[in-house]
């Protein structure tokens, strides 16, 4: 009986462990422009500018009030990105030296390189 039960504890552990590694790293995609930088998949890019390195994405859960979610900011240090800097909607996120400002609005996610 307690083998029965430490089986069914060990497969539900990796069921989860498996859905987990999934959502964090099969959900998203990297950016158009800017690589390295996860994208949500539901995320629609509407607006890309090459020569300026500049992408818009029609994004539902993107928030000006409360700026991104949480799952996602967990995506983007998961992927290896920092937090360096927030002024208001604006983050400025760095990896290997390379510097992206993400900028959060209702249902829309920007991104591009920081000038900072």
């Amino acid at each position: 009986m307690f083998r029965k039960k430490k089986a069914i504890i060990l497969i539900i552990s990796i069921v989860i462990l498996v859905s987990m590694f999934s959502y964090f790293f099969l959900s998203y995609s990297e950016s158009a422009i800017n690589k390295g930088f996860p994208i949500p998949l539901g995320a629609k890019l509407i607006r890309k500018d090459d020569k300026n390195m500049y992408e818009e994405y029609k994004w539902g859960p993107a928030s000006e009030e409360n700026g991104l979610p949480l799952y996602y900011l967990t995506v983007i240090k998961l992927w290896g990105w920092d937090k360096k800097s927030q002024e208001g909607a604006m983050t400025i996120y760095e990896k290997e030296g390379k510097k992206l400002c993400v900028i959060s609005q209702t249902d829309s996610l920007f991104v591009s390189p920081s000038e900072e």
